[in-house]
C-alpha cells in the first residue's frame, strides 16, 4: 500500500511540467502569479537541459528544452503566442539568461507576460566581498523574474525574421 502512494505521488510529480489542465487552470483564474507559478515548476522540472555529444565531446544544451517549452504553449487553447529570445546577440558571458514571452487571453483582455531564465548556477557564494568556491558549478536552469512586457513576442518575430533576411542575402 506504501508503494503505491509514493508511485502515485512520484508519477504526479513527474507529469506536472507539461500538464496542460494546470496550465489552462492558471490561465482562467485571472491571477498572473499563477501562470509565474506554473513556468517556474516548468523551468524547475526541465532545469538539466539536453545532452550533445558532437564526436569529441559533449555539452549541455538548453536550446532543445526552450523549444519545447514554446511549442507546448502555442497548442493550448486561450495562449495567443509564444516565443524565446533566440534571433538575439547576447554576450558571450556564464551564466547566460534567456527570456520567454507568452501573449494570452484573460477575462477578455490580452495579458502579455517576460520570464528570464538563468542558464547556469555558480559554485561560489557571495560573504561581504568573499566570494568562496563552496560547490561544483552545474549547468542548470534557474529560475529568475517575472514581469509585463507589452510587445516582446512581436519584437522577437521582428528579430529573427531580419536575421533570417540578413543571412538569406
Amino acid at each position: 500500500m506504501k508503494l503505491v502512494l509514493i508511485g502515485t505521488l512520484l508519477l504526479s510529480r513527474a507529469v506536472y511540467g507539461q500538464d496542460a489542465h494546470a496550465l489552462q487552470r492558471a490561465l482562467k483564474s485571472g491571477k498572473v502569479e499563477r501562470v509565474d507559478h506554473w513556468m517556474k515548476r516548468f523551468i524547475r522540472d526541465h532545469r538539466k537541459g539536453h545532452l550533445v555529444l558532437n564526436g569529441s565531446t559533449t555539452y549541455i544544451n538548453h536550446q532543445a528544452t526552450y523549444d519545447t517549452l514554446v511549442a507546448f504553449l502555442r497548442n493550448q487553447p486561450g495562449v495567443l503566442d509564444a516565443t524565446w529570445d533566440a534571433c538575439v546577440t547576447k554576450a558571450a558571458i556564464w551564466p547566460g539568461r534567456s527570456t520567454f514571452g507568452m501573449r494570452w487571453e484573460q477575462k477578455g483582455r490580452i495579458l502579455e507576460r517576460c520570464w528570464t531564465v538563468q542558464e547556469g548556477r555558480p559554485g561560489n557564494i557571495g560573504l561581504w566581498g568573499w566570494h568562496p568556491q563552496v560547490r561544483k558549478a552545474r549547468e542548470e536552469l534557474r529560475y529568475g523574474t517575472a514581469r509585463e512586457c507589452t510587445g516582446f513576442v512581436a519584437e522577437q518575430r521582428r528579430n529573427c525574421e531580419a536575421m533570417l533576411n540578413a543571412v538569406g542575402r
